[in-house]
């Protein structure tokens, strides 16, 4: 009969215990209470100190306790589902090894149609927040996921990490196409010999001159309006922006590379800064918390930078971002304005490219959309 073994240890006779790190136990205090004595505890710390810092276990993670009739042989930690420490005391000093699990990369397929949330609907098709979030990621710059509606539906094909046959996180979306009120969009990830990027059905980068919205993910309480009654001052004026209602200090970004032409309180606006990203185009954004270190009249930033933290500063019922965008001068709607893409692959790229997006093209196609 072969013999029973946990962590490649040969286990049947010896007195197995398998427990959680608990509040308030360091090391010491854990291993005290297994009847290790200081000077081991202290060899052990020694021994571990190029390979595992001790003082990073976690409330929670689960631990092993190997011993015989006499005494304890083996403690292993486990600190995340890859990696695990073998602490063995049989010497008469203790030796600590470390040891990772492998990981492998399996690729998923997934389709849904939205009636709730992106969120909710990535979950219920057997998904994790992580996966929505890389899904909202890939179109960026292309869909606003603040005005997603019931009736938007998507299809992706990405890879999921396993560990012993379990999730351990995603890695890539490989293909992705998610429809938006009727008009679908595609993006295909490809080497292109640069850091990856993903790319349209013509070649084209999915990177865009601005973000589609300031905030990762919230949601819109308040459209672009010529007329909307104001919370604060109980009359009807024109809105000229769009209101992301958001926890207080929930990051905001710039949309696009620019210039700081303020940044500062101003009465109803509270913290407020202004960004010019060219000679046509100028964002702000209104009632921060607070507004980011660095970020002052003449300061550089770059799209996707951190430039405040949502608030309810100046003329504002509760926390929220109020992102205005001018043309000319002139405040439009942002979620209307159309901008030109990043440059497109090269010419001798793109026969690589469209095979690609044939075969994954292929895949996507073939992915049922669930009945709602």
């Amino acid at each position: 009969m072969e013999p029973t073994r946990l962590y490649g240890i040969i286990i049947d006779s010896l007195q197995l215990t398998k427990s959680q790190i608990k509040s308030g136990q360091n090391l010491s205090v854990l291993l005290t209470k297994e009847g290790l004595s200081s000077t081991q505890i202290h060899q052990l710390v020694t021994a571990s100190r190029d390979i595992f810092d001790t003082r990073s276990i976690r409330v929670g993670n689960t631990y092993t306790l190997l011993r015989d009739s006499n005494r304890v042989l083996y403690w292993i930690y486990e600190h995340n589902p890859i990696t695990y420490y073998i602490c063995d005391f049989r010497d008469s000093l203790p030796k600590v090894t470390r040891h990772d699990r492998p990981v492998t990369v399996i690729h998923r397929k997934m389709g849904g149609i939205i009636n709730s949330s992106l969120f909710q609907t990535v979950i219920d098709n057997g998904g994790s927040q992580e996966v929505a979030v890389s899904l909202a990621g890939v179109f960026d710059w292309t869909v606003d996921f603040f005005s997603v509606q019931k009736g938007d539906h998507f299809k992706m094909v990405y890879e999921e990490k396993q560990v012993d046959g379990k999730p351990y996180g995603m890695g890539r979306i490989l293909a992705a196409e998610f429809n938006h009120r009727g008009k679908n969009n595609l993006a295909i990830l490809f080497d292109n010999g640069k850091p990856l990027q993903y790319y349209n059905e013509n070649g084209e980068s999915m990177r865009k001159r601005y973000l589609k919205a300031p905030l990762e993910f919230s949601r819109i309480s308040s459209r672009f309006s010529m007329r909307r009654f104001h919370p604060v001052l109980k009359s009807y004026k024109a809105h000229l922006g769009t209101d992301y209602a958001a926890p207080t200090g929930t990051p905001i970004r710039s949309i696009g590379d620019g210039t700081v032409l303020e940044a500062g309180y101003r009465g109803g606006n509270g913290n407020f800064v202004k960004i010019k990203h060219n000679k046509t185009h100028t964002t702000g954004y209104l009632h921060m918390s607070r507004i980011a270190s660095g970020i002052h009249s003449g300061a550089r930033v770059s799209q996707g930078q951190v430039i405040g933290y949502v608030g309810s500063t100046g003329l504002a019922t509760g926390p929220h971002l109020c992102f205005r965008f001018w043309e000319n001068g002139t405040q439009v709607d942002p979620r209307r304005i159309q901008t030109p893409a990043a440059d497109p692959l090269p010419a001798a790229q793109k026969p690589a490219y469209f095979a690609v997006r044939d075969s994954m093209l292929a895949q996507l196609t073939a992915i049922t959309l669930p009945e709602n």
